[in-house]
């Protein structure tokens, strides 16, 4: 193994940052219940409400209309399965999602499909991009609520979402974005992504994991998910984690005020990153290349190659990447994301994600691409 570990798997999960460790060093001396009358419980209450109204001017929102969970995942499950479980409305029984969704939104889909809703799984073309016209012709007026993520965890495909919202709202359907990938590299402010409800989780942006987000835009009513006391507005019980939510206020700080200069230099690391592999490795595609991208992802598609030799072989070789979402590590399958996407069955099998961090360096990828090439040649 290589003395120097390089990586890039970033889109997985983030190495907390300084200002994050820094905020929840702060919060821990002050770690009592913030539900608590006495000045202890007043003290940690103080810090919830800061982190409260920070999160809430990033995300465009009311105070009053931002809910903290244990992450992405949970944010998601909470706006599907908390907004459609508390609808009155017995005329709006639809739910649209995009099939290169996370698990997260497919799965709590599904779970209201067994309940008796109707689940539409929408397509994407061959770009990662929603097919518009099918989604027009799905939107109808029994549609209770869309959910379409705003950048995929594995390509980082970029979907229209203010557009995809105006349609929504034109025929009185709520709109969801899972925007975890995002908040580190775009404004996810609501009015400027015109959605009803958005999802996001810190370790996607240097917080430490267990801490998330659901932002609203007014406060729609949500049959919550744990039941207890009244935290959160009484759409999620239990003792808030008050360092974590501090951390994650702190690191979304942080994201904000860096960002234009990240996306900038990332974008052109990444360019030549991507230049570099395809001038190299013969056959190689990037998913989702034709589309709208975030600035830090690389999905590529590698002919003769099986993802699980070369990530064993990159990890010896001190290179940190991955097959896709790290969701579903442990027993590797094609992702159906890629699937999705109609990339072919022999290809999808040879699937490699490179993930950026704002710190990432231009001669951390010139090593590896001449790492993964070598693995290629290995392996095929």
């Amino acid at each position: 193994m290589m003395g120097e570990r390089i990586y890039l798997d970033h889109a997985a999960t983030t190495p907390i940052s300084a200002a994050a460790r820094d905020a929840y060093l702060h919060a821990i001396e002050s770690d009592y219940n913030p539900s608590s009358l006495h000045a202890e419980g007043r003290a940690a209450h103080a810090l919830l409400d800061d982190a409260r109204d920070r999160v809430a001017h990033l995300l465009g929102v009311p105070r009053k209309n931002v809910r903290f969970t244990g992450g992405g995942s949970e944010s998601d499950s909470l706006a599907i399965l908390g907004t459609a479980r508390a609808s009155r409305d017995r005329s709006r029984r639809r739910i649209l999602v995009g099939a290169t969704e996370h698990h997260a939104v497919l799965h709590a889909a599904r779970a209201l499909e067994r309940e008796g809703f109707e689940v539409v799984v929408l397509p994407v073309d061959r770009a990662g991009l929603l097919d518009i016209e099918s989604y027009r012709r799905e939107l109808d007026e029994r549609t209770l609520l869309v959910s379409i993520h705003l950048a995929n965890n594995e390509t980082g495909v970029l979907q229209p979402i203010p557009a995809l919202a105006a349609l929504a709202r034109s025929a009185g359907a709520l709109f969801h974005t899972d925007a975890v990938q995002a908040a580190r590299w775009m404004d996810c402010s609501l009015a400027s992504l015109d959605v009803d409800l958005l999802s996001i989780s810190g370790h996607k942006f240097g917080a430490p994991k267990g801490v998330g987000v659901l932002a609203m835009r007014s406060a729609l009513p949500l049959e919550p998910l744990i039941y207890g006391g009244g935290q959160e507005f009484g759409a999620r019980a239990g003792t808030e984690n008050v360092p974590g939510i501090f951390a994650l206020a702190a690191a979304l700080d942080r994201a904000a005020e860096g960002r234009s200069e990240a996306v900038r230099r990332v974008s052109a690391i990444r360019e030549r990153f991507e230049e570099h592999v395809r001038g190299t490795i013969a056959g190689l595609q990037v998913n989702g290349g034709a589309a709208p991208r975030l600035p830090n992802i690389s999905s590529f598609a590698i002919p003769g190659a099986d993802s699980e030799a070369l990530l064993m072989r990159l990890d010896l070789d001190g290179i940190a990447a991955s097959a896709g979402s790290a969701c579903t590590s442990g027993v590797f399958e094609p992702s159906h994301a890629i699937a999705a996407m109609g990339l072919d069955a022999a290809l999808q099998r040879g699937v490699l994600r490179f993930s950026l961090a704002p710190e990432s360096e231009e001669r951390e990828l010139v090593l590896a691409a001449d790492l993964l090439a070598r693995a290629v040649d290995r392996v095929r």
